[in-house]
């Protein structure tokens, strides 16, 4: 099994059609959903056929839900705390002409301070964020 530790966010991605003018709409596609690179990492070996599980705090609210269900959906195993606050979300917004930009707020992903062995066992590989 590959384990990865870190990061549990709602991932927003904004494709825009045209750049941003300032005092005006802007348009493009949007998608929603889990994220944080521990989330993909495991997201990712998981749809390449090997066992995966994120070990990340997470909040009980509707976008720790959908996050979660969304990785299990995916065959993730989730394993850390449910702490109290809010999810964490990263929204990004990329540019027609290639450009990105990040805002990021990790929620209460930033309050996992310990891990509890459990969390690892049958872990033959561990994947920790940078």
């Amino acid at each position: 099994m590959i384990c990865t530790l870190g990061d549990l966010l709602l991932d927003v991605v904004v494709r825009l059609d045209a750049a941003i003018e300032p005092d005006t709409d802007a348009y493009g596609r949007t998608r929603v959903g889990a994220g944080g690179q521990a989330a993909n990492v495991a997201a990712w070996a998981a749809a390449l056929g090997a066992p995966a599980r994120v070990v990340s705090a997470r909040a009980d609210d509707a976008a720790g839900r959908l996050v979660v269900e969304e990785l299990r959906e995916h065959g993730v195993e989730v394993a850390g705390p449910v702490v109290p606050g809010r999810t964490g979300t990263v929204v990004s917004i990329a540019t027609p002409d290639g450009r990105r930009a990040m805002l990021s707020d990790r929620g209460v992903a930033a309050e996992l301070a310990e891990v509890d062995p459990a969390w690892l066992t049958g872990c033959e590989r561990l994947h920790v964020s940078g």
